[in-house]
């Protein structure tokens, strides 16, 4: 995998980790949560403006998720939430979604043959992200 390919990947992964807060957002109630999920919708954000800046750099433009995956998301976190909008059902579903995230980012990043220390930093946070994610989301599950 070549540093375009990562950061693409990188790009499209905290994109829908903004998409799919901001969907959550809509029906997330209680302070502390809100605060939680508004916390790691800026971080994405900022994953995502990296991604770009460094694509951007090396001649690429990102390209966003297709636009299946992310009505896939977006209909899977709008039935979860109809369902049971509670914080617990809520943490939960964003430690799956997290989980998912590491694994495929813990792959990516084993799959990549680059040596470049921007692209290598910003994957590195992007797995950081997913990880304190899933930390800060335990504490609503009781």
């Amino acid at each position: 995998m070549n540093d375009q390919e990562l950061l693409s990947y990188i790009y499209q992964n905290a994109d829908m980790g903004v998409d799919g807060i901001l969907k959550v957002l809509e029906t997330a109630s209680g302070e502390k949560l809100r605060g939680a999920l508004q916390s790691q919708l800026s971080e994405y954000d900022q994953i995502r403006s990296e991604a770009m800046e460094l694509l951007r750099e090396r001649g690429s433009e990102p390209e966003a998720p297709s636009a299946m995956a992310k009505m896939t998301a977006k209909v899977t976190a709008t039935v979860n939430t109809m369902r049971d909008s509670s914080p617990q059902s809520i943490a939960e579903m964003m430690i799956q979604g997290n989980a998912m995230g590491l694994t495929k980012i813990t792959r990516r990043l084993g799959d990549y043959d680059g040596e470049d220390r921007a692209v290598r930093r910003l994957a590195g946070k992007l797995l950081s992200t997913e990880q304190q994610n899933i930390e800060q989301m335990k504490q609503f599950l009781s």
